[in-house]
């Protein structure tokens, strides 16, 4: 038997030691079977073994050190096991080998310092595992090397021993340790398509070199410290598909010269210090898919004809300075799915024309200088899930096509100057589960249809112009988290329905002209953790009960401004955990109690402008160690 090749055969079981009795053995393949337990070490017997492929089984235990004894073996496959511990420097005896691979297991330590010996070594494949240390001394030896993949390990120290390997077409460091410079004769490796080095501690430039990797075709560099400006010479690099240089210190302006990477799909320089405006020569990049350059500080227009990149999908430029109008021919990016535009100095009206990007998911443009009414065909785009164009100065009434967003998730217009009712169509997008609407001048009354949101987890209306009594509509919204209807014109009496919103943890009713007593229910919101009912009319006691049963509550209790009266109920010591409480404002009488040391997280306490009368209890005040604000007056 010369040959034992059992591939994808759902093999099961331990590995029989008897196998290294077939000393004729020369190719031994179970490539993706079930096999388990150790790797029998007797296999290092068959001396006339050249391929040993153990890929993709369940193989536990070391890599036998007796591996070293198979002088002849060319190919030793050990990937996507469960193998742990050391790789044994015994296997520098294998000096055929020309293709290594171990990766995706679980192997520790450093390289052998014989590594170096293994010259006839082509592919190293040793990515996943938990190997460390420096590269050995040895490893400039390995010049014949053509794939090199040592990522996702705990290597560090410097690549320079790497700068001999001109016959390199792969090249995989990323998720390390490396530290230190990129060496500039990776220029030479005039075979490289794939340069992966992200996610490790680079540090100084960006080699111009790599400009004359004519065949690269992925170059990634992120999240490392690299301080150069952006090389003109990556211009020359015309193969290349992938450019992600995103997550450094890079600085100067972006390079006119990358117009010229005709074929690049993917282009990511974002979460860098990049100055200057956009060079008008990347509406060259018509096979661009991805472009960001987010959190940066360019500045000038966006390029009038943006529309040339008809096959761009992700527009991420958000966190600059870039100003003008949004150009109409963006429009002409039909599919575009992302466009994340936010925190920039854009101004005038939305482009008309984008109701044709059919296959825009999220668009937003929130904290610019952007005006005028919201476009009608903006609601056209019935795939859009996120809509968000918060912080403008967008005017006008909220058109009733809104509905037609059937799929939207997340509605933001807060903090424009909308008016107008809110239409009843909103009601139509059922699978919302953000609506932020406030800082605007919507008026009237909370449409009835807003009971259909049954996914909503976020309201936010306040400070606006609403008014009537507050809608029992919104208390079928079960699922709300977050409601907050401050600084409008709400009046009546707060409903009893208050307690069907069982997973509350934020209520802010602030700021109206809400009358009648705390209701007991509010009892009931046991997932509190804010409560805000100041500057109303409310009356009567505050409820024990509903103290009582608010231990869980964290950040804000505020009841301040109201006509309430009666005692500070002595259930208030139970809220352990919050950090503000402020009841001022009312007419509450009887004396501070006691019990209000048990508030120990409490930083704020205000009871000022009330009917309080006695002596405050003795040593109160050094249990509330945290507190940074007191007002009794």
């Amino acid at each position: 038997v010369t040959s034992i090749q059992l591939l994808e055969t759902g093999l099961r079981g331990t590995l029989t030691p008897f196998l290294g009795n077939i000393s004729t053995l020369q190719v031994l393949d179970l490539t993706s079977n079930r096999f388990g337990g150790a790797v029998p070490p007797q296999l290092g017997r068959l001396g006339e073994l050249e391929q040993l492929v153990l890929y993709d089984n369940s193989f536990t235990g070391g890599i036998p050190a007796e591996f070293g004894d198979l002088a002849i073996l060319q190919i030793l496959d050990l990937g996507n096991n469960t193998l742990h511990g050391a790789i044994p420097g015994r296997l520098c005896g294998c000096s055929a080998v020309w293709a290594f691979g171990a990766e995706n297991n679980n192997l520790t330590g450093a390289l052998p310092d014989c590594i170096g010996d293994l010259s006839n070594l082509k592919i190293l494949v040793i990515a996943h595992n938990d190997l460390d240390g420096e590269l050995p001394p040895s490893f400039a030896k390995l010049t014949l090397m053509e794939t090199l993949d040592v990522s996702e390990n705990q290597f560090s120290g410097s690549i320079g021993g790497l700068a001999n390997f001109t016959n390199l077409k792969i090249l995989q460091t990323f998720d390390n340790r490396f530290s230190g410079a990129i060496p500039p004769e990776l220029g030479r490796c005039k075979n490289l398509t794939l340069l992966n080095m992200y996610s490790n501690n680079f540090t100084g430039a960006i080699p111009g070199e790599l400009g004359d990797l004519t065949n690269l075709e992925v170059l990634r560099l992120y999240d490392n410290a690299l301080s150069s400006e952006i090389p003109r010479s990556l211009g020359r690099c015309t193969s290349l598909l992938s450019l992600q240089l995103s997550t450094n210190q890079l600085t100067g302006s972006i390079p006119t010269e990358l117009g010229e990477l005709r074929s690049l799909r993917d282009l990511r320089l974002h979460i860098n210090r990049l100055t200057g405006r956009l060079p008008a020569s990347l509406t060259n990049l018509v096979n661009l898919t991805y472009l960001s350059f987010s959190y940066n500080s360019l500045s000038g227009p966006l390029p009038e004809n943006i529309g040339s990149l008809k096959n761009l999908q992700q527009l991420v430029i958000r966190n600059n300075s870039l100003s003008g109008p949004i150009p109409a021919s963006i429009a002409n990016c039909t599919l575009l799915s992302n466009a994340s535009m936010s925190s920039n100095e854009f101004s005038g009206p939305l482009p008309a024309g984008l109701g044709r990007l059919q296959s825009l998911m999220f668009l937003s443009v929130p904290d610019n200088k952007l005006s005028g009414d919201i476009p009608e065909d903006l609601f056209d785009c019935g795939n859009l899930r996120t809509l968000s164009l918060a912080g403008n100065s967008f005017t006008g009434s909220l058109s009733p096509r809104v509905g037609r967003l059937s799929v939207l998730r997340l509605l933001q217009l807060q903090r424009n100057a909308l008016s107008g009712a809110i239409p009843e169509e909103i009601g139509n997008l059922t699978k919302l589960i953000g609506l932020e609407l406030r800082g605007n001048r919507f008026a009237g009354r909370v449409p009835a249809s807003i009971s259909n949101m049954s996914s909503l987890q976020e309201l936010a209306l306040q400070q606006n112009r609403l008014g009537g009594a507050l809608p029992d509509e919104i208390f079928k919204l079960r699922n709300l988290t977050f409601l907050s209807v401050a600084s409008n014109r709400f009046a009546g009496p707060i409903p009893d329905a208050v307690s069907n919103l069982r997973s509350l943890s934020y209520l802010d009713l602030s700021n109206n002209a809400l009358n009648g007593t705390v209701p007991a229910a509010l009892g009931r919101l046991d997932q509190l953790l804010t409560l805000d009912l100041s500057h109303n009319r409310l009356t009567g006691d505050i409820p024990r009960a509903v103290i009582g049963k608010m231990s869980t509550m964290q950040m804000y209790l505020n009841l301040s401004n109201n006509m309430l009266t009666g005692p500070i109920p002595p259930e208030i010591g139970g809220l352990t955990m919050v950090q503000t409480i402020d009841l001022s404002n009312n007419r509450l009488s009887g004396g501070v109690p006691a019990t209000l040391a048990g508030c120990k997280n409490l930083y704020s306490l205000d009871l000022s402008a009330n009917n309080l009368t006695g002596a405050l209890p003795a040593g109160l005040f050094p249990k509330l160690d945290v507190l940074t604000s007191l007002n009794i007056s």
